[in-house]
């Protein structure tokens, strides 16, 4: 192939603004001029964003441009405080061109240096702080450079004052802050209200967006149990309300003897107003006041608050003997829109936000635009395929289900060379398989995450997997499908186990009955059940490649991958095949004489932002 040709496919382009590389490679170039034309007409982008293409440099270029111009102000909002690493060293790279002032922000429980027992800080009940002088000094220390969270906590801890405070200091002028999901979409006024800054010029720049809704709906439900409301109780800042929570324990007890089919929110509220002449919400606003940030009482707290959002949006039920009285919020629409709707522009983007109509409509965003942008890796790198010689139905769960499972991953990976990884449905399913593998594939070590690995424990299995070949066995919702990367192409296969469909559950029932109240039966079973399971089977087939070199096969082991409506759920670049010799397809792809190390795609990226984009952003 010559030079020219080779150039031309990667359609690299002089970098321009403040783009922090001296390069704008393949996709990033239409999603940075989607985000800038987005910023500038005040709408919102909703972006597919693929592993390779660069989304964070995007987001923050086109965002600090936009924020600078207006004097406004960027909030980069993650789900994990972990993802604040990227952020803060892609703003380093723009600080050479323009010195932005930026503050990595986490919880106060995880910036404080002061010592302190259990999950309460001194300064929530009644304690003196050692770190309480003036943080005023330290803006000039947070603000001169961006630092990550424990370099700021470190330069804190050296000039004796608190992190978080100087940190919350620091916002009020700070044209980026690095912060979490909560800070935002939160009960009570957002950060942006707390720190008086104006929000009809912020940004809010939402990273791994799929998860926000699914957080939102988690952060909106609660529940109590006759142990969490004693342990209330007992509580020395709760002495003025025992008769309020000796009301809420009655109340329990009484639905647990009646078992009613519907549960309302006057089964509670009617014995609260009656014996203080305050319902769920308010008392959860006067306990919250006293609370001192006592972990029991805040348990009753988010339960209350929950309790109080409106009867279409929740559902209530009792579960188990105990009993236990959950609220689950099934909606996060009343939560994300008014958020959204307040400030200049919300780009979510996510290398799993498929489809990004399906965002939208989810989470209330009007006048958004929807893009999914391609792969920026070479498609001949990768082989997706499909076996269905086995299924996860739980309904076929058995040990005979169990002993096929093993058998079928056993054969994909015999012979293999290096690395593969298999993700299962749940730890359950996975520790019932894993028996019979162990007996299987006795040329290879197992190296297995459990439910209670911390981040130690995960390092060590990364660097087991550097040592020989191994089979990495984890599940679809654990750290390893999401949150680890896995570089230098030490995976050569990832087997998805089953379609990793939500089981059942009152909220899953009474989710799929709200949406189809609002988008009809076909759209609520796919927002409800398909695509949340082909969001988690993206999340950990994206595992194995990392870069535009690694190759692997991607083999999803369940019957039901066959159906047609099923594949059709999957992203257009993403081509499942079903062969008749799944095996020999896949042996014949990771043979070393099949391919050269990073080939180019089949053709040029150019090619595939036109077949993908229609013209300028327009609202949905």
């Amino acid at each position: 192939m010559e030079a020219c040709d080779v150039n031309q496919r990667i359609e690299e382009v002089q970098a321009s603004g403040l783009f922090p590389y001296p390069l704008v490679r393949g996709g990033q170039g239409r999603f940075l001029e989607d985000a800038r034309m987005c910023m500038a007409q005040r709408t919102h982008l909703l972006a597919h964003a693929p592993t390779g293409l660069g989304k964070t440099a995007v987001a923050l270029t086109a965002a600090v441009e936009t924020a600078i111009a207006s004097d406004g102000a960027v909030l980069f909002l993650t789900s994990r405080q972990s993802q604040h690493a990227i952020a803060v060293e892609t703003m380093r790279a723009m600080w050479r061109k323009e010195q932005v002032a930026v503050v990595d922000l986490i919880a106060r429980e995880d910036m404080c240096l002061a010592n302190r027992s259990g999950e309460q800080v001194p300064c929530t009940c009644g304690a003196r702080c050692y770190f309480d002088r003036d943080p005023d000094g330290s803006r000039s220390i947070l603000l001169d450079y961006p630092l990550h969270v424990q370099e700021a906590m470190g330069a804190c801890l050296r000039s004796g004052i608190c992190p978080h405070r100087a940190a919350m200091e620091a916002a009020r002028e700070a044209r980026v802050i690095i912060g979490d999901y909560n800070q935002m979409f939160c009960r009570g006024p957002d950060l942006l209200q707390r720190l008086g800054r104006r929000e009809e010029d912020a940004i809010l720049v939402i990273d791994e967006g799929h998860n926000l809704p699914y957080r939102i709906m988690d952060s909106g439900s609660g529940q109590v149990t006759p142990a969490s409301l004693r342990r209330a109780r007992a509580a020395a800042s709760l002495k003025h309300f025992k008769e309020d929570l000796d009301v809420l324990s009655e109340s329990l007890h009484k639905l647990a003897r009646r078992r009613p089919e519907r549960i309302i929110a006057e089964d509670l509220d009617g014995p609260l107003k009656r014996c203080s002449g305050v319902d769920a919400g308010g008392l959860a606003v006067e306990l919250e006041a006293v609370s001192r940030g006592d972990p029991d009482v805040r348990v009753v707290v988010d339960f209350l608050h929950a309790w109080s959002a409106p009867e279409e949006f929740t559902v209530r039920y009792l579960e188990g003997d105990a009993p236990c009285l959950k609220v689950g919020l099934i909606d996060p629409a009343p939560l994300a829109s008014p958020v959204v709707s307040r400030v200049r522009c919300a780009l979510l983007m996510s290398g799993t936000l498929h489809p990004p109509e399906m965002f939208a409509d989810l989470l209330g965003m009007r006048n958004a635009v929807c893009r999914s942008y391609p792969s920026p890796f070479p498609r001949q790198n990768r082989l997706v395929v499909a076996g269905g010689k086995v299924s996860s139905r739980f309904r076929t769960r058995g040990p005979a289900m169990y002993a096929q499972v093993a058998e079928e991953v056993a054969r994909c990976i015999s012979g293999l060379p290096g690395n593969a990884a298999a993700f299962f449905p749940s730890y359950e399913f996975m520790g019932q398989v894993e028996g019979h593998l162990a007996g299987m594939v006795q040329e290879r070590r197992l190296l297995v995450e459990r439910r209670e690995h911390g981040k130690r424990e995960r390092e060590a299995i990364l660097w087991q997997l550097h040592e020989g070949t191994n089979l990495l066995m984890g599940t679809v919702s654990g750290s390893f499908s999401e949150g680890v990367d896995f570089p230098h192409n030490i995976l050569s296969m990832v087997i998805v186990v089953g379609l990793p469909l939500s089981p059942p559950s009152r909220e899953m029932e009474a989710m799929l009955e709200h949406m189809e109240g609002r988008f009809g039966a076909r759209k609520a079973n796919l927002y409800v059940q398909v695509y949340p399971a082909v969001s988690r089977v993206l999340q950990a087939a994206g595992r194995a490649i990392r870069s535009e070199t690694d190759r692997a096969a991607i083999v999803l082991l369940d019957d039901r991958y066959m159906l047609p409506y099923v594949r059709a759920a999957f992203p257009a670049d993403l081509s499942i095949s079903c062969p008749q010799d799944l095996l020999g397809e896949v042996a014949s792809f990771l043979s070393p004489s099949d391919h050269e190390a990073g080939a180019l795609p089949a053709e040029p990226l150019a090619e595939i932002h036109q077949n993908s984009s229609h013209g300028p952003p327009r609202p949905m």
